[in-house]
C-alpha cells in the first residue's frame, strides 16, 4: 500500500496535479489580498482626503475670523459642532500661543497643549500630520491653519543655540486643526470584505481542483499511450515502429528516438545472426574439407605414399586455416569487450613502422611490391602498441595480398600538435564503391575466391577497426575500382581514457 502511494506521488500525473493546483492558488490568493490592501488602503485615503479638504474650509474660516470663534458676528462655533458630528469625531483648534480655542469635547478648551505633533507644525518643519489611534479604531489629522504674509523664519542654529532668521514668502502656521475621526465604518466594510472574499477564495479552490483533476488527467495520456505501446514492444514486437498521433513534441521526440533505437537493435540482431551463421559455415568449412581428405584416404587401400603426403598437407593446411580463424575471432572478441585494458605506453611509432614493414617485405618481395615508409618527423605517442600494431600489420599485409604483381604499397606517417596520422596506399584492385561501407563488417568479404586464395579471415578489417576506436581514434577509406585503396588512419599523441 505504502510503495503504491509513493509511485503515486512520484507519477507524472500526480505532479502536474499539484503544480497546477497550488500555482492557482497562489494566483487567486496574491490577487485577492492584493485587491484587499489596495481597497483598504483608497478607502483610508479617499476619508483622509475628505477630513483634510473638511479641515482646510475649516482652516481658512478659523483664518478670516481672526480665531474668533464664539461670536454674535458669525456662527462658526456651530459649524464646528456640526462637521465634529458629520465626521463622528472630535475637532481641537490650537492658536499660534498653543492655546486650546476650541474643543467640540470641551475637555481642553482653554489649556494649553504642547505636543511634539502640533510644534513641529507651528515651527514650519511639518505640512501636516496623520496617524492611527486606539488599535486602529481613529485617525488623527493635524492640519496648519496657515497665514499668507511674508514672515521671517529660523533656518540654522549656531553653537550657543541662538536661531539666525531670514524674510521668507512662506506660508506660516498661526494654529493647528486637530481632528480625530472615528474609522468604524471603513472596519466594517473591510470585515464585509474580507468575509466576501473568503467565500471566493472558497469558490476558487473548489475550481481549482476540479481543473487541476482535469489537467492532470488530460496532459499524461499521451505518455500512457507511449508506454502501452513501448510495453508491446518490450513483449518482443520490436518490428512494429511506435506511432503516436496528434502527441506533444517532447513525446514525439521521444518515440522518434526510440524508433530509432528499435532500428538499430534490429540491425545489430541481423548482423548477430549473419554473424553467427558466418562463423558457423567459416569454422565449417576446413573441417568439411578435412573430412572428406582424410575419407577419401580411407576408402582406399594400400594409397601412395606421395598421394598420402598430398592429402596430410592438404589437411595441415586446413587446420591452419581453422586455427587462424579461431584466432582472429578470439582477437576480435577480446577488443570488442568494453572492459579491455589497454596497455598504454609511450612508444616511437616510426621504429613500430618499421619494424612491421620488415616483417612483411619478404612477402611482398615474392610478388615484387615495393613497400615504401615516408615519414615526416620522429612521432612518439601513448599506445597500447601490441593492439596497434596488429592493426597496422592487418593493413599493410592487405595492401600486400590485394595488390598486383610489381605494384607498390606506401606507407605514410605524419602529426600535429593533437594527433598522429598513417596513410596506406597501394596500387591494388581497388574495392568497388558499393562494398566500401560493408569492408569493416565481420566475415565481409570484397572477393570471397580470391579472399581464400589469399588466406583471409575476413576479419581483419573488423579487428583493426576496433583496436583504433579502442584508442579513441578514426580510420577512413578512399578507393577506385582498379587504381588501389587509401586507409587514413588518425590516433590521439595522448591517450585519454
Amino acid at each position: 500500500m505504502v510503495k503504491r502511494l509513493l509511485r503515486k506521488i512520484k507519477s507524472y500525473q500526480f505532479v502536474i496535479f499539484i503544480t497546477f493546483f497550488l500555482a492557482a492558488l497562489v494566483m487567486f490568493f496574491a490577487f485577492g489580498i492584493y485587491f484587499q490592501n489596495t481597497y483598504q488602503k483608497k478607502t483610508m485615503e479617499n476619508k483622509i482626503a475628505q477630513v483634510q479638504s473638511q479641515c482646510n474650509i475649516l482652516a481658512s474660516q478659523v483664518l478670516q475670523n481672526n480665531f474668533i470663534i464664539s461670536s454674535n458676528m458669525n456662527n462658526l462655533n456651530s459649524e464646528i459642532d456640526q462637521l465634529a458630528n458629520v465626521l463622528e469625531g472630535r475637532i481641537i483648534i490650537v492658536d499660534s500661543n498653543y492655546l486650546v480655542i476650541k474643543d467640540t469635547y470641551t475637555i481642553e478648551q482653554g489649556r494649553y497643549l504642547i505636543s511634539k505633533d502640533v510644534h513641529e507644525i507651528m515651527i514650519g518643519r511639518s505640512g501636516g500630520k496623520t496617524k492611527t489611534l486606539s488599535q486602529n479604531e481613529y485617525i488623527e489629522i493635524l492640519v496648519p491653519i496657515l497665514d499668507t504674509s511674508t514672515v521671517t523664519q529660523p533656518i540654522t542654529t549656531d553653537n550657543s543655540n541662538k536661531p539666525s532668521f531670514v524674510n521668507s514668502d512662506q506660508k506660516q502656521a498661526r494654529g493647528v486643526i486637530i481632528c480625530v475621526v472615528s474609522i468604524g465604518e471603513l472596519t466594517d466594510t473591510n470585515a464585509y470584505m474580507q468575509s466576501q472574499a473568503d467565500i471566493l477564495y472558497g469558490f476558487f479552490i473548489f475550481i481549482s481542483l476540479v481543473v487541476a483533476l482535469i489537467m492532470s488527467l488530460i496532459l499524461p495520456q499521451p505518455i500512457r499511450i507511449l508506454n502501452r505501446k513501448l510495453q508491446h514492444i518490450a513483449e518482443g514486437h520490436l518490428d512494429e515502429p511506435i506511432i503516436v498521433d496528434h502527441s506533444y513534441s517532447e513525446v514525439q521526440d521521444v518515440t522518434d528516438t526510440f524508433n530509432q533505437i528499435t532500428g538499430k537493435i534490429q540491425v545489430l540482431e541481423s548482423s548477430r545472426q549473419e554473424f553467427v551463421s558466418n562463423v558457423s559455415h567459416e569454422l565449417k568449412t576446413p573441417i568439411t574439407s578435412m573430412k572428406v581428405l582424410a575419407d577419401s584416404l580411407l576408402m582406399q587401400e594400400n594409397v601412395p605414399a606421395e598421394m598420402y603426403r598430398e592429402f596430410m598437407g592438404d589437411i595441415a593446411e586446413e587446420i591452419d586455416r581453422e586455427n587462424k580463424i579461431i584466432t582472429d575471432l578470439l582477437t576480435l572478441v577480446r577488443l570488442d569487450k568494453q572492459a579491455t585494458n589497454l596497455n598504454i605506453e609511450t612508444v616511437n611509432i616510426n621504429e613500430m613502422l618499421e619494424l612491421l614493414l620488415k616483417r612483411i617485405q619478404p612477402i611482398a618481395a615474392e610478388r615484387g611490391i615495393e613497400i615504401i615508409l615516408e615519414s615526416m618527423r620522429e612521432i612518439v605517442a601513448e599506445i597500447d602498441s601490441v593492439k596497434l600494431s596488429l592493426a597496422f600489420s592487418n593493413l599493410i599485409e592487405n595492401a600486400v595480398k590485394y595488390n598486383q604483381d610489381g605494384g607498390w604499397v606506401r606507407v605514410n606517417l605524419d602529426a600535429d600538435h593533437k594527433f598522429f596520422y598513417v596513410k596506406v596506399s597501394d596500387s591494388g584492385v581497388g574495392i568497388p564503391e558499393d562494398c566500401q561501407d560493408k569492408v569493416f563488417e565481420r566475415f565481409y568479404r570484397v572477393d570471397k575466391a580470391r579472399s581464400r586464395d589469399t588466406g583471409g579471415t575476413g576479419l581483419g578489417l573488423a579487428i583493426t577497426r576496433n583496436a583504433i576506436l579502442m584508442h579513441k581514434g578514426a580510420i577512413q577509406l578512399y578507393s577506385k575500382l582498379g587504381e588501389g585503396t587509401t586507409f587514413t588512419v588518425r590516433i590521439p599523441l595522448i591517450y585519454i581514457s
